[in-house]
């Protein structure tokens, strides 16, 4: 038996890293695309309760994969040992591809399926603004000094920045619950 497990190719942490954003990234566009489907995308973004399952939903798949991968590494790389810091590295560059990929998937969907989802968005945050006592040149005049936030650049930005935070975090944890150091004798 060790000598078929000598024969199979080992895998490097960034291949593993790279499976796993790959199935990631998948996971999160299918999220994505339902969330589109139903109206829940916008919906997300005046209903706490939704927005915080589109958030758990996505953070669970992450964590899940990262976990997934490492574990993997773990057993069939590594002889069974890995250290926090191979999760970290691991979760973090998982995190930075999923979330260029995920950057990518944005502003094509944006631009190509759901091209008044930016439009959405800001008359959502101009009706909060008026909701909360702005008069409707107060909204107006705030929204024209944001409307960099309000760009699908903007976004993608975002969506890499959070990725590889919540990656490296996925990344952490996994780290921890996995780890297995190698006895020296």
């Amino acid at each position: 038996m060790d000598n078929l497990d000598n024969l199979q190719p080992k895998k490097t942490l960034s291949q593993r890293a790279m499976t796993a954003a790959l199935i990631i990234t998948g996971a999160g566009i299918l999220v994505n695309l339902v969330f589109y489907i139903t109206g829940w995308d916008i919906e997300s973004l005046t209903n706490p309760a939704i927005s915080w399952l589109n958030r758990i939903l996505l953070i669970g798949i992450t964590y899940y994969f990262i976990q997934v991968a490492l574990k993997s590494h773990r057993d069939q790389d590594l002889g069974g040992y890995v250290s926090v810091g191979q999760g970290v590295g691991l979760g973090t560059l998982a995190g930075l591809i999923s979330g260029v990929l995920s950057a990518v998937w944005f502003f094509l969907f944006t631009n190509f399926i759901a091209t008044d989802m930016m439009d959405k968005i800001k008359e959502v945050t101009l009706e909060q603004m008026q909701e909360q006592g702005q008069s409707a040149e107060q909204a107006e005049q705030a929204m024209e000094m944001m409307s960099f936030f309000f760009n699908p650049v903007f976004f993608a930005i975002v969506i890499v920045i959070s990725s590889v935070f919540f990656g490296l975090l996925c990344g952490l944890v996994a780290g921890l619950v996995l780890k297995k150091d190698k006895t020296h004798a």
